[in-house]
């Protein structure tokens, strides 16, 4: 991951890394305010991870494959590292970062990637655990490793998996299940065809072999429209490649195209009114993206911050 797009995490930054076998933990602290890992690191630097964030101090704001949040000091969000990710601070980067391994983790809790970008929200207790655990194991193996660090990094695993398992779903049953296992699946058919212009609702729909007023449905859950999850899913794709290309090795033509928009300047309005700025400063300070704005207040976003693209918790469904 990359702190203000320029140097390596952790750049710049007080940092202290323990390593339990093939866990790391680490607490950050920087004057920076924004980190990000995008595409171009993550194909120079595959990391099949999962990232654990805890804030310490002050709320921090991430974004997680178009799905944008605050976490509160105490509670913490699941980034994977092999997808777009960002977190930013108001006050400065301060936070415990735990690196899990993926499949590891979903050997323990199939629906893991369910969890990801602050899906669901914590249990309290639970994650108050996970906070003493992380302290008290970094605390602890300051100075010398654990005598077993493998063993000792499996029961970790563990304990992780039943923190994030333990998070409030609301008791959905099989129905909902199947509603979200079929709103991901077009979800990622959308995300792998935002450069075709002719996409549409009719289209997904055949596609997936449901029926337009069905697929409508799937999208009220999430309070928006198809042709709007799509625009701001492009959008939101068009800003990942701006900011992992400050040099400008493809042109805001060539993006707005390559995203799906049929003509540039349709592209440059729809962006500024979506991200308050338009596409060349967000290419050129990738810094003021999602925390430079955002409200203290209420965490809402203003002028230069990422807006969030759908509900970032899942709701239970109507009795």
């Amino acid at each position: 991951m990359t702190i203000a797009s320029t140097s390596p995490w952790p750049a710049r930054a007080v940092s202290h890394e323990r390593r339990i076998g093939r866990i790391s933990i680490t607490l950050v602290r920087s004057t920076e305010r924004h980190a990000i890992r995008d595409r171009a690191e993550i194909e120079r630097e595959p990391d099949d991870t999962i990232a654990l964030v805890i804030p310490v101090g002050h709320r921090h704001y991430f974004s997680h494959a178009g799905r944008n949040g605050v976490v509160e000091p105490g509670e913490y969000v699941l980034l994977s590292r092999s997808e777009f990710c960002e977190i930013a601070a108001d006050e400065g980067l301060f936070h415990w970062l735990v690196r899990l391994p993926a499949g590891e983790l979903r050997g323990r809790l199939p629906a893991i990637d369910e969890h990801l970008g602050g899906r669901f929200a914590p249990n309290k207790q639970m994650a108050q655990l996970a906070l003493e655990l992380v302290i008290s194991l970094a605390a602890t193996f300051a100075e010398h490793a654990p005598p077993n660090p493998e063993a000792l990094a499996t029961e970790v695993v563990a304990m992780f998996a039943l923190v994030i398992g333990s998070e409030h779903r609301d008791a959905e049953g099989a129905a909902r299940q199947t509603r979200y296992r079929l709103r991901r699946r077009i979800f990622d058919y959308i995300e792998t065809r935002l450069g075709d212009v002719d996409l549409n609702p009719r289209r997904i729909a055949a596609d997936n072999r449901i029926s337009l007023s069905y697929l409508y449905s799937l999208f009220s859950d999430h309070q928006t429209t198809v042709s709007q999850f799509i625009q701001n899913k492009r959008l939101q794709r068009a800003y990942e490649l701006l900011v992992g290309d400050p040099k400008g090795t493809l042109t805001i033509s060539e993006i707005a195209y390559r995203v799906g928009f049929k003509n540039t300047s349709h592209f440059s309005r729809s962006f500024n009114q979506h991200f308050g700025m338009p596409p060349s400063e967000a290419r050129l300070g990738a810094e003021r993206s999602l925390a430079t704005g955002a409200s203290r207040a209420g965490g809402r976003p203003r002028s230069g911050a990422v807006r969030p693209l759908v509900d970032v918790r899942e709701r239970a469904p109507a009795a």
